[in-house]
């Protein structure tokens, strides 16, 4: 990572008495659980309602989802580049008061256009951006305890699969749909803007500090002892382990949000009624937090893509398992498997870019790369409803799902890892 010869001052860093950069672990934590009005696990609550109140059919509105997350993830290149050029601190501003008035937006949807245009903002500003600032000001700060932070920075899965399902449909019930998203822009706009512009902080280097609170003669020694190989963007997409993890994690965020979204008529098929659908996003949130605390420790000694092998395998078992549950305690089992595949997911992809890439241009890398998480989560949920208009059942979808993860847990197992001076 480059110094700066004009090394700023921050009366916020000066009278925080440790590393700052737990700090800014905490917000970052924050932001990305208030990017939860666009998970996937909180527009399945209004999936149904809008499918009763909008007129319009279960595979069109998976549709409307899917291609609204595409078009977000077309434009999160741009996202990318400002983060890097402008830092995570100002852009996380912005990003949040898009997220609040996309919020707004949902109030008078009216129809399938007002719809996608309303997704669009909410999935661009939330799910996308507002996840590449936090992760990329949490990345900043961290490179020999970088699993560990991440770790504790995916517990905003876990803490947003307890709150924002119950939140969700706490003010659904006593507002009604369109109330419930002008709850989520002022939780939004409220909290997020003085608490990024407050505490979100660029590069340690640009305050005369090191990351992970290490001294100059340590941070020296971890340089030439674990490089930090710092790649252009141009750079990383000339190496195939680059697409291949790209690849890998589309598959995942495509299965996850088909599965997520789709939850509550997944288990209603199964025979169980919408409050265990909702009790499940909460088991699923328990052990989310054990996934990532696990896998952001397994980092420390095992390289990604090798966990991300595993991620995989616990996402196949899910499918299996959410076939032919039927019992009460069946449910908790498919919990597991999607909250340690999922908890394993959001540590993997934060750590796998600056890990081979370096935090550099990690902006600019991770603004395409969340191209493919975003499509992903376009393209997971239509499959699912189109199988189930088609043929009364998730089944087909599910077994090619189970197909794509099956094949990329096999390559990954193959791949090598980038080096400069042999790219491609």
């Amino acid at each position: 990572m480059e110094t700066r010869n004009d090394v700023q001052s921050s009366r916020v860093i000066n009278a925080t008495p440790f590393f700052y950069g737990w700090v800014v672990l905490a917000a970052g934590t924050l932001g990305l659980l208030l990017m939860g009005p666009s998970q996937g696990f909180t527009v399945s609550l209004f999936l149904d309602l809008w499918v009763k109140d909008l007129g319009i059919s279960r595979s069109t509105v998976s549709l409307i989802y899917g291609a609204a997350s595409l078009g977000a993830a077309f434009l999160l290149p741009m996202a990318g580049r400002l983060v890097d050029r402008f830092g995570p601190r100002r852009v996380v501003v912005v990003i949040s008061l898009g997220l609040g008035l996309a919020c707004l937006w949902m109030v008078n949807v009216r129809g399938p256009m007002a719809l996608f245009v309303g997704l669009l903002g909410v999935r661009f500003f939330g799910f996308g951006s507002l996840q590449i600032a936090s992760n990329n000001v949490i990345a900043q700060w961290f490179i020999r305890r970088r699993g560990f932070a991440m770790g504790i920075a995916g517990q905003s899965l876990s803490l947003g699969l307890l709150i924002y399902p119950w939140l969700g449909e706490s003010m659904i019930n006593g507002w009604g749909w369109r109330g419930a998203w002008v709850g989520f822009a002022a939780l939004t706009v409220g909290v997020m803007i003085p608490l990024g512009w407050a505490f979100f902080r660029d590069a340690p280097e640009r305050y005369g500090l090191t990351p992970d609170g290490n001294s100059a003669e340590e941070a020296e020694r971890q340089r030439a002892g674990a490089r930090e190989e710092n790649w252009t963007l141009a750079e990383a997409r000339q190496t195939s382990a680059f697409w291949i993890f790209f690849v890998a994690i589309s598959v995942i965020t495509m299965t996850m949000a088909g599965v997520v979204l789709h939850q509550v008529s997944l288990l209603a098929q199964r025979g169980f009624e919408r409050a265990t659908a909702v009790h499940v996003f909460q088991m699923v949130a328990l052990f989310t937090m054990g996934g990532n605390l696990l896998f952001g420790k397994l980092l420390d000694w095992y390289t990604p893509r090798r966990l991300m092998t595993a991620a995989l395998a616990c996402l196949v078992l899910a499918l299996i398992v959410v076939q032919w549950m039927s019992l009460p305690w069946h449910t908790t089992i498919f919990a597991g498997l999607m909250g340690i595949s999922g908890g394993a997911f959001r540590v993997l992809d934060a750590s796998l870019w600056p890990h081979y890439y370096g935090r550099q241009h990690l902006g600019t890398i991770r603004g395409l790369t969340m191209m493919g998480t975003m499509g992903g989560t376009a393209l997971g949920p239509y499959p699912l409803g189109l199988s189930f208009d088609h043929w009364g059942s998730y089944t087909p979808a599910l077994i090619l799902f189970m197909g794509l993860l099956g094949a990329m847990a096999v390559i990954l197992l193959f791949v090598r890892p980038p080096k400069k001076g042999e790219m491609r």
